[in-house]
């Protein structure tokens, strides 16, 4: 017993980035249902700052920081997650809008064959269902679903006077199933639905996209490892693949505080119809201190 909860608490500190890529700061507790007999709760929290944010694939083109917060309970052969982030960054440019119908805004928004501007970051909640399946090798199937609540000041243009405020949403609705490839490992499909409503840029975006996690490797104490997520996201002016998107990770363990320290560089490549293919930087470095919790029969 006492072998088993040693072994999974072991895998909670090493597990590895989430495959779904919405946050390069979602670090994914994936814990065998083999390796425990009991009951499961894991809470991690999660500090740190990213250079030139990128969320679900649309850059920022600002800097943030960030806490998140991850509850997981594992039972049986089911994992449940709550997820709750604060992302932060510089302010954005002020919306005006002129008073006409249908309402103009400025500062214009991406157009419908640009990549679009991921929406002003805030607060954002995410629950998660997952089952594992298999015999010889456990393999994860999950359901996701998001939302995060936008408020944008309107004012005027070249005023100070106030036009009201946009009380608007987005919200994501995501499956994602690991997969086992001869001679290639594990893997992930993910298909994904995302809409933003009641704001000066209202999008939808649909994605399908495939996530290979890479062998990893030590370096001395440090492990670096790595994943590479491609596939096509609508809403770009474009069809086929337009996000290529590897991370490539370091990532430390401290045995006296039992935090994890990493660094993570993630070079994505989208493609728009206007644009062609274009390269974003993001660069992350983030501490995660996890508990786990067992309980007895």
């Amino acid at each position: 017993m006492l072998r088993k909860l040693a072994s999974a608490s072991v895998f909670l500190l090493a597990a590895t980035a989430a495959a779904q890529q919405r946050s390069i700061f979602d670090v994914d507790d994936f814990v065998d249902p083999r390796q425990h007999d009991t009951a499961v709760f894991a809470s991690r929290l999660v500090l740190g700052a990213v250079d030139n944010y990128v969320d679900d694939t649309r850059p920022l083109h600002r800097d943030a920081r960030f806490l998140h917060i991850a509850n997981s309970v594992y039972w049986s052969d089911f994992q449940f997650d709550y997820k709750h982030s604060e992302v932060r960054s510089e302010a954005p440019p002020t919306v005006q809008v002129c008073n006409c119908s249908p309402p103009v805004y400025f500062p214009p928004v991406p157009a419908s064959d640009e990549v679009p501007l991921p929406p002003r970051p805030g607060s954002k909640d995410t629950v998660q269902i997952g089952w594992y399946g298999g015999k010889d090798l456990k393999l994860r199937y999950r359901l996701s679903a998001s939302n995060q609540n936008i408020a944008t000041d309107l004012f005027y243009p070249n005023t100070n006077r106030s036009a009201g405020t946009l009380h608007g949403h987005e919200r994501s609705l995501g499956v994602e199933g690991d997969i086992y490839i001869p001679y290639l490992g594990f893997g992930t499909v993910n298909v994904a639905r995302t809409v933003r409503s009641g704001t000066a840029d209202d999008r939808t975006q649909r994605e399908l996209a495939y996530t290979s996690r890479l062998p990893g490797l030590s370096v001395g104490k440090i492990l670096v490892r790595g994943l590479i997520t491609v596939g096509g996201v609508s809403g770009r002016g474009t069809s086929g693949v337009n996000v290529v998107s590897p991370i490539l990770e370091a990532f430390w363990h401290d045995q006296t505080t039992r935090a994890n320290i990493h660094l993570a560089w993630n070079p994505m490549s989208t493609r728009s119809g206007r644009n062609g293919w274009e390269t974003q930087h993001q660069i992350a470095l983030f501490v995660d201190r996890g508990i786990v919790l067992f309980r007895k029969h």
